[in-house]
């Protein structure tokens, strides 16, 4: 097993050309595992989100490697985002066991959901299920695991209101996987509405066309090959610089003399989750995010963009909104893929 992560800028929302190049270049029969993570611009309502995973099926058909391959895609590049991508390409087997920990990457998917079972506690169990098979195709532990990716199928009625339940009940799942939540100790009622419950490594995702859980889960193995690994943490709130700076040293990376993380070509990839409290106030100030003709969303991610842009020199970001029973009250989840040291 040996990742290889290729991050790329996308003109418009079918421009794929980067992750073609890639594929042919790597030969799509060496690639064993393979992931696409989407950030487009665009609108919920133009279509932007259908293109892009139009042009996403035509590829993975072309180059058959459909049965291979869990992707997201997500709308939204606000404030100073790029729009861009990060494609995942895995060409081994399970890691030796033995040698540095090394990125490791799993993928799991389930048959297609029944839509009464969508925001449910059997949803969350199912969820469970796909995360252990994902931690399993990985050669992962879940003390290693750095992310837990998950597609949550949407429903076709009260969408909103039912998507949200439904990342809800699919991130307590994969927090019971790996060790963050006891399922046996959750309700119905404790979905969505118990913000005192939640994991520190999950990020799920709902939207059109996805009809089953579908997992990517990524971690650290000894002997995965390859030259990168993957760190996590999680933010207190919308404007939480000091975390993000504490995981990344933490992971190795050094100061410079203003006491700015050193990210240069180290930083490969980054996928981030934030949101913020109901009522909006943060640091104890009130703002504008949920009373204004602005949509929430777009407020938190523009935020997102000046946050992580500053604290990691790039504008180039898998960034989403609404970490909802994904990290604590008004605060994110994160996960940085760098490259180790030489």
């Amino acid at each position: 097993m040996a990742v290889n992560v290729i991050a790329f800028d996308m003109a418009a929302p079918d421009d794929l050309g980067a992750v073609a190049a890639a594929i042919e270049a790597t030969g799509a029969k060496r690639i064993h595992r393979f992931s696409l993570l989407l950030r487009v611009a665009g609108e919920y309502t133009d279509g932007s989100r259908e293109k892009a995973r139009a042009a996403v099926e035509a590829l993975l058909t072309r180059h058959a490697l459909a049965d291979r391959c869990e992707y997201v895609t997500v709308i939204g590049a606000e404030g100073a985002a790029t729009p861009c991508g990060y494609a995942l390409i895995d060409t081994g087997d399970k890691p030796a066991g033995s040698g540095p920990k090394r990125l490791a990457m799993g993928l799991a998917r389930l048959p297609p959901c029944p839509e009464p079972v969508i925001g449910t506690l059997a949803m969350a169990r199912l969820t469970r299920d796909a995360v252990v098979a994902a931690m399993s195709d990985a050669g992962l532990g879940p003390d290693d695991v750095a992310a837990v990716i998950v597609n949550v199928p949407q429903p076709t009625e009260d969408v909103a209101r039912r998507a949200r339940r439904g990342r809800a009940a699919a991130a307590l799942g994969a927090g019971d996987a790996i060790g963050e939540v006891k399922l046996d100790r959750v309700g119905e009622i404790d979905i969505v509405d118990n913000p005192d419950l939640f994991t520190r490594r999950v990020h799920t995702f709902a939207g059109p066309g996805i009809e089953a859980i579908g997992v990517v889960v990524l971690g650290n193995a000894a002997g995965a090959g390859g030259d990168l690994f993957a760190c996590h943490g999680v933010t207190n709130d919308l404007i939480d610089a000091v975390s993000i700076k504490r995981m990344l040293i933490a992971a190795g990376l050094p100061l410079d003399a203003d006491g700015e993380v050193v990210t240069g070509d180290r930083l490969v990839a980054t996928i981030a989750k934030l949101g913020a409290r109901p009522d909006g106030v943060v640091r104890g100030a009130p703002t504008t995010i949920f009373g204004s003709a602005t949509p929430p969303e777009k407020h938190v991610r523009a935020t997102m963009s000046g946050l992580l842009g500053a604290a990691l020199h790039t504008t180039r970001i898998f960034g989403t909104f609404d970490p909802v029973q994904q990290a604590p009250l008004g605060g994110g989840v994160i996960c940085c893929v760098l490259r180790a040291k030489n």
